[in-house]
């Protein structure tokens, strides 16, 4: 079983660039994604978009290992391939270029066709704001109302999110732990709890902002 990647580094959210060779126009245009499903979105939303375009080729990324690329038409090798390497050059994960070209009249050969879908991608990725995402999985903690304190003074901190509370019958966290924190924690926990906490694993994982890096960038 392979292991889980822990983070990675993605774009904050779309950003785009535009490429000239002898004519031809390139527009590059990078997304975050998190499924196959929302990259074929998006790549449909831009072939109806730019409908009037020659080429919309594409490449993406996922954490789980799944990728893709096309050339939509253009020689083999010369456009989704070579933005795939942008996005592989960038070290991005969940990440979707775009590239459409508008034809300029004038072929550019195999070279200098890749360079240029290359470089419009590469362009797109390096305008963006970029984001690393650590991996937190979600557990449920109940307990009589007497321990509220004691839950949120372990519970409140970088590494927890808390994701919801309830206190009709005692009290109830909904969190999310990053997970290279959660054995810690969950041990600090049970030792202190006497036997009257309850801890559910949701068996349910997201990627978040880890807290400590935005402080860390701010210093």
């Amino acid at each position: 079983m392979a292991e889980k990647i822990q983070s990675y580094t993605t774009i904050k959210s779309k950003s785009e660039s535009k490429y000239k060779e002898k004519g031809s126009i390139f527009l590059a245009f990078a997304h975050p994604i998190n499924s196959i499903s929302e990259f074929d979105e998006i790549l449909h939303g831009y072939r109806k978009q730019f409908y009037d375009a020659v080429h919309h080729c594409s490449a993406y990324k996922l954490i789980d290992g799944s990728f893709k690329y096309s050339d939509d038409g253009e020689p083999g090798g010369t456009a989704g391939l070579r933005i795939f390497n942008a996005i592989e050059h960038s070290g991005l994960n969940n990440c979707a270029v775009i590239v459409v070209r508008y034809f300029g009249g004038v072929k550019l050969g195999t070279g200098p066709l890749g360079k240029a879908y290359y470089e419009t991608a590469i362009e797109a990725l390096t305008n963006s704001d970029k984001i690393q995402l650590h991996r937190f999985e979600r557990y449920h903690f109940s307990a009589p109302y007497e321990l509220s304190s004691f839950l949120y003074r372990h519970l409140t901190n970088d590494h927890v999110k808390i994701n919801g509370s309830d206190y009709a019958s005692g009290i109830s966290l909904d969190t999310f732990i990053k997970s290279d924190y959660t054995a810690k924690i969950l041990e600090e926990i049970l030792a202190g709890a006497n036997g009257q906490v309850e801890i559910v694993n949701v068996k349910e994982e997201r990627y978040f902002e880890y807290l400590s890096d935005l402080r860390n960038l701010s210093d």
